[in-house]
This record gives C-alpha cells, sequence and structure tokens, in this order.
C-alpha cells in the first residue's frame, strides 16, 4: 500500500516517498541534502528480465539512502560489473526549506552501455543553480534494448525491447508522483542528459508515453539515432549463437544455427531467461560507439514511433524548449582510442611524423565538424523546421582549444573533447579531468575555468527555471538568443583563457557529413581521405 505525500518541505534527510520512508545525508560544505540509490522500480531481475519496468514494493521500516545503489550490469573491458538489480536513483536539493523548485533529471552517457547515476554528482549542482537534481540508473546493452521474437507476448511495452529507455520514462513518472514531497516543482521537469543518455532524451521526445512527463530538454552532445527492431533481431541472434558455442552446446556457427531451429518459441524463451546477465552482457560486447555493433532505440511502434524522427514533421512529439550541446573538437576522445591512431600515440610518433599528426588533426576536424554538427546544428534545424516549437538554444564548448591553456600534448590529442562540459557544470573532476589528472585542470587555468563554469551554471540555472537561458540572470554575461534557421549568429560558444571567460554568439556553422566530405575531398591528401571515410569514421552512428 503506497503512503501519502507531505506537503511542505522540511529540511530534513528523513523523508517520505510513496513506497516508504528514505533517510538520506547532508553535504554540508555545499548546504545541499541527497539521498542515493532510491528505488524507483521493482528489480528488472528473474520474470522481469526484458520486461517494462514495474512499481517498487513499498517498505515499512526506514530505508538508508546514504549509498550509490550498483551500476547497471556492464562490461569494464573484459569483465562484467554492476547489478542486474539496477533501478534506482538519485536526489539532490538545497538544504533550505524552499519548495515549487525547478527539477532536472539526468541521464547518463556510455553509449547505453556503460555508466552510472554516479557519473552526474548533482550536490554541487543542486545548491547552485537553486534546484532538485536526479540522476538515474537505467538497464544497459543486452538487458536495457533487446529484441528477440522468442520473448514477444503481445504486450507492447514488453515486447518494445526499448527497456533502459521505459525505465527512464518510469523514473520521470517516479518523479511526478514524489518530487513534490521534496520541495520540487513537478510542472517544471527538465529532462537532460549527456552522449547516449541525451539521445535517449531525443527519443523520449518523440514517444507517445512522455506526454505531460517533463516540460523542458537539455541534451548535452545527443543526436537523433534509432533503429529498426530487426536489426535488433540479428544482433541477439548472433550473441546467442555466440553464447551456444561458448557454452559448448553447438560445435560451430552452423550448428548453433541449426540448434535455434529446432528449439519452439517457449524452450527458447526459457534457454534466454535462464541465461546468466553476465554471460550475456558479455557476449553482446563493446561497441566503440558504432551504432552497427549495438542497436538500440528500436522503432518499435509503440514506444518509438515507427516513422521515428519524422513525427517531428507531423507535430505528434513533445514539444518543449530545448537546450544542446556540443564540443569544439567533440570526436577527438574517439580518435585517441581508435585502432588507427592507438599505436602512434602510444609510441609518441604522432608528435615527431608529419604524416600521422597531420592525418590525426584532420580527424579531430573534420570528424567533429560532423559529430557536433550532428549534436548541435541536425537537431536544431530538425526541430525550428517544425511551426509551433518552443526556442531552441545550442552552445559549442571549445574550452581547452587555445594555446597555453591546457597542456600543447592535451590541446593536440583532446582540445574539448566529448563530456568535457560536465565537470563544468557539476563541479566535479571526475571526467576527462580524471583521465589526465597531468596537464588539463591546472591552478594557471583556474580561474578562467572557474569563471566558465560559473557562467554555465547561471545560463543553464535560467533555463531550469524559466525555459530560456538568457543572460543567466546577470548584465554581465551575453544574451543567448534562440537558433533559428536565418541567425547570422546561430549558436553559443562558450570558452576561457587562463583567466577570462570568453563567451558570445557566433557565426560558426557546422555542415553536415556529405558537405564535409566533399571539403575533405578538396582539402586532404587521397590517403588521409580514405583512411578517415573507410577506416575511423566508417559504422559510426553519426556518419550513417
Amino acid at each position: 500500500m503506497k503512503h501519502r505525500q507531505v506537503g511542505t518541505f522540511q529540511p530534513q534527510t528523513l523523508q517520505q516517498t510513496t513506497y516508504g520512508p528514505i533517510d538520506g545525508r547532508t553535504y554540508e560544505r555545499f548546504g545541499t541534502l541527497g539521498w542515493l540509490g532510491v528505488p524507483y522500480a521493482a528489480p528488472p531481475v528473474g520474470e522481469l528480465r526484458w520486461k517494462a519496468p514495474r512499481e517498487p514494493e513499498a517498505w515499512m521500516e526506514t530505508r538508508s539512502a546514504k549509498e550509490f545503489a550498483a551500476s547497471s550490469l556492464q562490461l569494464s573491458r573484459i569483465d562484467t560489473i554492476g547489478s542486474e538489480d539496477s533501478l534506482y536513483l538519485n536526489i539532490w536539493r538545497p538544504d533550505t526549506i524552499s519548495s515549487k523548485l525547478p527539477v532536472m533529471v539526468f541521464l547518463h552517457g556510455g553509449r547505453n552501455m556503460t555508466g552510472s547515476g554516479k557519473d552526474f554528482q548533482g550536490e554541487q549542482l543542486a545548491r547552485n543553480t537553486n534546484s532538485i537534481i536526479v540522476s538515474v540508473n537505467y538497464r544497459l546493452g543486452a538487458l536495457g534494448f533487446f529484441q528477440h521474437t522468442a520473448l514477444k507476448t503481445g504486450n507492447a511495452l514488453d515486447d518494445s525491447g526499448n527497456y533502459g529507455l521505459l525505465d527512464a520514462l518510469r523514473a520521470l513518472q517516479w518523479v511526478q508522483d514524489n518530487m513534490e514531497g521534496f520541495g520540487g516543482d513537478t510542472a517544471n521537469i527538465t529532462l537532460a542528459g549527456q552522449s547516449a543518455g541525451a539521445r535517449d532524451i531525443l527519443a523520449a521526445m518523440i514517444s507517445p508515453l512522455s506526454k505531460g512527463l517533463f516540460q523542458k530538454a537539455a541534451a548535452f552532445s545527443g543526436g537523433l539515432t534509432t533503429a529498426a527492431p530487426e536489426e535488433g533481431e540479428q544482433k541477439s541472434e548472433d550473441a546467442l549463437v555466440k553464447l551456444l558455442v561458448g557454452e559448448g552446446i553447438a560445435a560451430s556457427v552452423q550448428e548453433a544455427q541449426t540448434w535455434i531451429g529446432t528449439q519452439s518459441k517457449s524452450q527458447l524463451e526459457s534457454h534466454l531467461r535462464e541465461l546468466p546477465a553476465d554471460k550475456i552482457v558479455t557476449a553482446f560486447g563493446s561497441t566503440a560507439i558504432r551504432m552497427e555493433s549495438f542497436p538500440h532505440l528500436f522503432r518499435d511502434g509503440s514506444v518509438i514511433p515507427k516513422e521515428g524522427f519524422e513525427a517531428i514533421e507531423s507535430g505528434n512529439y513533445v514539444q518543449v524548449p530545448v537546450l544542446l550541446g556540443s564540443l569544439e573538437t567533440e570526436f577527438s576522445s574517439f580518435a585517441l582510442g581508435d585502432e588507427n591512431f592507438t599505436p602512434s600515440i602510444n609510441d609518441e610518433t604522432l608528435f615527431t611524423d608529419e604524416t600521422k599528426a597531420e592525418q590525426y588533426a584532420a580527424a579531430l576536424k573534420y570528424g567533429s565538424e560532423v559529430y557536433a554538427g550532428f549534436n548541435a546544428e541536425r537537431v536544431a534545424e530538425r526541430l525550428t523546421s517544425k511551426v509551433g516549437q518552443p526556442s531552441v538554444y545550442a552552445y559549442r564548448f571549445a574550452w581547452g582549444t587555445q594555446p597555453r591553456v591546457i597542456s600543447e600534448r592535451l590541446q593536440t590529442l583532446l582540445g574539448a573533447p566529448h563530456g568535457a562540459d560536465m565537470d563544468f557544470y557539476t563541479g566535479h573532476a571526475d571526467g576527462v579531468a580524471a583521465s589526465f589528472p597531468e596537464g588539463y585542470f591546472s591552478e594557471t587555468n583556474k580561474p578562467g575555468r572557474e569563471a566558465l563554469s560559473a557562467a554555465m551554471i547561471a545560463y543553464l540555472k535560467q533555463f531550469l527555471y524559466t525555459g530560456n537561458p538568457g543572460n543567466g540572470g546577470s548584465s554581465e554575461l551575453t544574451t543567448w538568443t534562440p537558433w533559428t534557421q536565418d541567425a547570422k549568429t546561430p549558436i553559443m560558444r562558450l570558452d576561457a583563457s587562463n583567466t577570462t571567460v570568453e563567451i558570445g554568439m557566433s557565426a560558426q556553422y557546422n555542415e553536415g557529413k556529405e558537405a564535409v566530405m566533399e571539403k575533405m575531398k578538396k582539402e586532404l591528401p587521397e590517403e588521409t581521405y580514405k583512411l578517415l571515410t573507410e577506416k575511423v569514421f566508417a559504422g559510426r552512428f553519426f556518419w550513417e
């Protein structure tokens, strides 16, 4: 039986939810309260594996909410980490009596295969924006996006294959049902996310299940991607074949396919459901952010329309103000891990061999133009082409691209890579900065970096409150104007020197893949053009 919500917010760690009492923690340094590892759905295990999320069971005793729950089961190098029991969220809010605060629900990145709600910790951001920040664990990889005919029941949501996205929508419903008790305004919810989380948000905007669950969206480095259910069927079949051979049930791929053909639907379903979760996750492998390796966000016709993002043209989507983020060298973190470049990075020849250096620089330049354009310009154009779409705002984060702000080596390798903007919001140094502790965040660049962070947070606060970042509530900041098709300065550029913020509306415009390829043909040696188009960029979801 559900408990009744209390009315006015009382600033204490013990709070009531619709399912039972929880006791959180205090962040005295930041003047924030937090509740970690709060269940928003029943554990998706046993019969609930590959099913739409169900409500959690109520509890009577006070539940501790002081530690993060396990991340969703995922691969970490060759091992699995996390748990199949992972549908938990985290809440942070100012330690004040304020009520009717805006709420930002954040979906983490990680290709929809890795990551966790603890990747975006909101104890500082909640105070700095005077808002409630919620981060969410959702199912990933083979457990989050899985299509197989043997699992079909006739229930549209259970059969959708979009379990990770359904988890996010279930978390939003939990927020609707509970956030008033935490002092939140359930009529002012922003659905936000980064990378795969941002792509999930954009998919949620065209989902008929999203209506009324959020009033604004912030997609940081996302993009418009969906997949056909048939692609998911093929992926799950390939994984099953791999598992059958690995388990010794079949001696070869052909024998495995024959075995599958002899099984009834119920036998195959039983076999899939009895498989240990870690074996399934391992069989799916990792993707290196190449969509063809891991189709997800299926156009199933129930969770995501069969026409995908063409739903925008018909106006059949959630029309809300949107904030879009992208980065100046968005592709650099992928180039850094690309097999065509890692040997020369590891042996340092990238810094001494002119050809290798030029090829890497070209990968960053043209790959980032297409990828950052995919994340900002293409989304903004698609949304603003629809009459009635509320304002869309876009930025390009460029910190780290100027000489002498970060080390020369990291400027060459990274610049402003995918995900670098997140630490500027959270106040943490556990993203790009944690991966590169030397030469990235430094005492020298701290004044400009912190001033840029404060400006970005000010803009975000205004967006969370009003749907318009404006001037961030400060006469010293440039007014952020919305994206329009004829704007001379359509995109906000976010940068800083070592000492000073450099922010302003920019005429920068990244073209699409075809136009960039034409430029590459004219500007690059044929060998470099072929390397990039046939190997480095090929198969990446934003290049298709």
